[in-house]
C-alpha cells in the first residue's frame, strides 16, 4: 500500500509539474505576444512622431516666409507714409504759392 501510495504523489507531483510547465509556458506565449504589440503600437507613435516633427519643421518654415513678407510689406507701407508726406508737403508748398499768386 505505501508503495501505491508513493507511486500516486509521483504520479501527482508529474501531472503538477507538467501542469505548471504548461502554464508557464502558455504565459511565455502570452508575453511574447504582447511584445509584440507593444512593439508595434511604438512603432507606431514614432512614426507619428515623425511625421508631427515634419509638420512642425514646415508650418516653422511657412512662419519664417510670412515674417519675412511682414517685415517687407512694413518697410513698403513705411515708404508709402512717407511718398505721401512728401506729396502732401509739396501740395501744400503748392497751394501757398498759389494762393501768393493770386494775391
Amino acid at each position: 500500500m505505501a508503495a501505491s501510495d508513493s507511486q500516486k504523489q509521483l504520479l501527482t507531483l508529474i501531472r503538477d509539474f507538467a501542469t505548471e510547465k504548461s502554464q508557464g509556458e502558455r504565459r511565455v506565449v502570452g508575453l511574447k505576444k504582447r511584445i509584440q504589440e507593444v512593439r508595434s503600437e511604438l512603432d507606431a507613435a514614432c512614426s507619428k512622431l515623425e511625421d508631427s516633427k515634419r509638420y512642425k519643421e514646415a508650418v516653422e518654415q511657412e512662419l519664417k516666409g510670412n515674417e519675412v513678407e511682414l517685415a517687407r510689406n512694413d518697410a513698403s507701407i513705411q515708404t508709402l507714409e512717407a511718398r505721401i508726406n512728401l506729396i502732401q508737403d509739396e501740395i501744400s508748398t503748392v497751394g501757398s504759392d498759389l494762393e501768393a499768386l493770386k494775391g
